[in-house]
């Protein structure tokens, strides 16, 4: 399969990744242009979305010329903007920009390490996504609740999941957040997105609740 990358930006990376090496790289890796637009992704970004039923939309709405930033939930998104510009110039620092974050399934707790390095002169980022823990959640810890919406559904009609960990709310007990597989798997259409406390202090230390 011919390499996803566009002409220019694959100029840009020659002096600092050889493309063949990212491209047997066996975790993520996506390159993005100073805007945030999609310049490269390597085949385990493609097989990571046909692994976790990410197709065809993944290939459909998010190909060369897409905007990463704009497949981040709104709350989170200041986050992630402020974690890619803060990559260093090349050789200005030992160790890239690096943040852990969740992407779990129904059954499956998964952590990743996210990596960005810059290219010179700004000309953009790449981002190479790591595996650390796979393993089956612990029930002791996320103990699995049904999908009732009679729990979870608020006054508005909308139910509340956290943009990272993708707990759910409890619609009379706004404290509580809980784990419901089913719509991991799959969110309800009147699902909407916020950060759940325990994320919130992670991702915004400085701001109050």
């Amino acid at each position: 399969m011919p390499a996803q990358i566009d002409a220019n930006f694959a100029a840009r990376l020659a002096p600092h990744f050889r493309l063949e090496e990212l491209e047997r790289y066996p975790a993520s890796v996506f390159g993005l242009w100073p805007d945030s637009r999609l310049a490269y992704f390597n085949p385990a970004w493609t097989a990571f979305a046909d692994a976790n039923d990410g197709q065809p939309g993944v290939r459909r709405a998010w190909g060369l010329g897409a905007r990463y930033l704009d497949a981040i939930a709104a709350p989170l998104r200041p986050f992630y903007e402020g974690l890619l510009a803060r990559a260093s110039e090349p050789g200005m620092s030992l160790h890239p920009v690096s943040h852990q974050y969740e992407c779990s399934s129904a059954t499956l707790l998964r952590r990743f390490s996210m990596q960005v390095y810059s290219l010179s002169g700004g000309a953009g980022v790449v981002v190479v996504n790591s595996l650390l823990v796979e393993m089956p959640h612990d029930p002791s810890v996320r103990p699995p609740q049904s999908a009732d919406r009679g729990r979870y559904l608020d006054p508005r009609g909308i139910i509340v999941q956290c943009s990272h960990c993708r707990l759910v709310q409890r619609a009379a007990e706004p404290t509580r957040w809980d784990w419901v597989p089913a719509w991991v798997e799959h969110s309800p259409s009147d699902t909407s997105h916020s950060v759940c406390y325990i994320c919130f202090e992670y991702y915004y230390p400085d701001d109050e609740a």
